[in-house]
C-alpha cells in the first residue's frame, strides 16, 4: 500500500530501450546507480521503468552505447499536477464553483410552510421575514428556535411552530389550535351505526325512537328542541296577521342532550390458500454506494440489482461538519435485498386458524373504541376448492348517539 502511494508520488516512467549493446547499456546503468523495475526483454528491445529523476541519468549511458530510448508511458503525481498546470483555466473554474457552491450553501434560499389550514401561508410569511426570516439572509446568523416562539406568540391560532433547516431551505411547521365545534354540539343526535335500541335517558330534546326498535346508520335518535314561534298580532277584519316584534332577541336551537345505547353487530370473512407461493427475504443484501449532487445520483458501485427480484431500500448519508451547516454533497447507500418464491403448504386446520385470526382483526379495526363486546362467534363457510373461508361475528353493547355533522 505504501510502495504504491510512493512511486505515485514519485512518478515512474516506463521505457523502451533499442540497440546492439543492450548489456553494457544495462551494466552503466546500474554504475550510475540507477534503479530499474520489472526488466523485460522483448523483440523490439528491453523494456523497463525508473523513477522520474533518475531518467536524465540515462543518458550519458545511451550516449556511450548508442542506444536509442523512447517513453513509453508516464504515470505518477508529477505528470498529474503538469497536465492539471496547463488547466490552470478549468481547475480555477472548479475553484469558484466550488466556493460560490459553498457560499450559497450557507444562505437561506427557500422559504416553504406545512401544516396550516386555516391561518394563510402570506400571514406566516409577512410575519417571519419582519423577524429577520428571509431568502438570501446567512442562516448561520438566524435563531430558529426565539423566531419559531415569537411567532407562535403573535399568531394565535397557532398552537406550536417549529422551524426546521433542510439544506438551504427553511420549513415553517405550524400546528393549528382545534377549537370546538359550535353547530356539532347544537345539532341532533343520530346514530352512529345500525344496531337495536336497549336503552334511552333523553336529557334534551325529543325522542325519535324507542326500546327495542332498530335503527340504521344516521337515522336520528334524539331531536333538538325548535325555536318557540312568536306570536301574532291580530289585525283588522280580512288583512293578514303579523307577528309581534319584540326586543328580546330570540333563544337559540337547544341541542339534543342525552344517551342512546345499544347492541351492534360486526363481521369480517377471510379465506385462505392451502397452498401459497409467496415472495419473502432470503438474507442475502447487497450493498450500492453512490454519490448524490442536489437531485442527480451517480452511482459508483453496483448500478443494477445483482438479484433476479429485490427490494431497495436508500439511505442517505450526509456530511455535517459544523451545526446546522451541511454539505451539499450526499452519500448514497441502496441496500438491494434479495426476494425468493416460497412455496407454503398449510394443513386445514392452520387454514382455518389463519383466516380466523385475519378475519378477527379486520373486525376490531371496525370496533368502536370503548364497545363493550358480548359475545364472539365464529362460522366455517364453504369456500372454493383448496381454500378455508371463516367468518367472525361480533356483538357489541356501545354508545350509538353522536351528532349529526352540520
Amino acid at each position: 500500500m505504501f510502495d504504491r502511494l510512493r512511486a505515485f508520488w514519485q512518478g515512474r516512467v516506463f521505457f523502451l530501450a533499442r540497440g546492439d549493446q543492450l548489456p553494457r547499456f544495462l551494466n552503466c546503468v546500474l554504475q550510475e546507480g540507477v534503479v530499474l523495475y520489472h526488466t523485460q526483454k522483448s523483440e523490439r528491445g528491453m523494456r523497463a521503468r525508473l523513477k522520474l529523476d533518475d531518467f536524465r541519468r540515462l543518458r550519458r549511458a545511451a550516449r556511450l552505447t548508442h542506444t536509442r530510448v523512447h517513453i513509453i508511458a508516464k504515470y505518477g503525481w508529477p505528470f498529474v499536477a503538469a497536465r492539471w498546470w496547463r488547466r490552470k483555466g478549468l481547475i480555477a473554474g472548479v475553484i469558484v464553483i466550488a466556493a460560490g457552491l459553498t457560499f450559497l450553501s450557507q444562505l437561506v434560499l427557500l422559504i416553504s410552510v406545512s401544516g396550516n389550514r386555516n391561518i394563510q401561508s402570506v400571514e406566516i410569511l409577512e410575519k417571519a421575514e419582519k423577524l429577520g426570516l428571509r431568502t438570501w439572509t446567512y442562516s448561520k446568523g438566524l435563531d430558529l428556535n426565539q423566531i419559531a416562539k415569537t411567532l407562535q406568540e403573535e399568531l394565535p391560532d397557532a398552537a406550536w411552530i417549529g422551524l426546521e433547516r433542510n439544506g438551504t431551505e427553511i420549513i415553517i411547521k405550524v400546528s393549528e389550535k382545534r377549537r370546538p365545534s359550535i353547530p356539532k354540539e347544537a345539532g341532533n343526535l343520530v346514530a352512529s351505526h345500525a344496531g337495536l335500541v336497549k336503552e334511552i335517558m333523553v336529557i334534551q330534546g325529543i325522542p325519535q325512537v324507542h326500546e327495542g326498535e332498530i335503527v340504521r346508520a344516521g337515522q336520528v335518535l334524539i331531536a333538538k328542541t325548535p325555536n318557540p314561534v312568536p306570536p301574532t298580532k291580530p289585525n283588522a277584519v280580512g288583512q293578514k296577521t303579523n307577528p309581534v316584534k319584540s326586543s328580546v332577541p330570540t333563544p337559540p336551537t337547544s341541542a339534543a342532550k342525552g344517551f342512546v345505547r345499544g347492541r351492534v353487530w360486526y363481521s369480517a370473512e377471510q379465506q385462505i390458500s392451502l397452498v401459497e407461493d409467496k415472495l419473502e427475504e432470503s438474507g442475502r443484501v447487497a450493498d450500492g454506494w453512490g454519490i448524490k449532487f442536489g437531485s442527480r445520483v451517480i452511482m459508483v458501485t453496483m448500478q443494477n440489482s445483482p438479484f433476479a427480484q429485490a427490494d431497495q431500500e436508500v439511505l442517505s448519508h450526509s456530511f455535517q461538519p459544523w451545526r446546522n451547516w451541511r454539505f451539499p454533497v450526499e452519500v448514497i447507500q441502496i441496500k438491494y435485498k434479495e426476494l425468493h418464491k416460497v412455496h407454503i403448504q398449510r394443513s386445514i386446520a392452520e387454514a382455518r386458524q389463519l383466516a380466523e385470526e385475519s378475519a378477527r382483526a379486520d373486525v376490531m379495526k371496525k370496533i368502536s373504541p370503548g364497545a363493550q363486546i358480548v359475545e364472539e362467534t365464529v362460522k366455517v363457510l364453504p369456500g372454493n376448492s383448496g381454500a378455508e373461508r371463516v367468518r367472525v361475528e361480533v356483538e357489541t353493547y356501545e354508545d350509538l348517539a353522536v351528532y349529526a355533522n352540520p
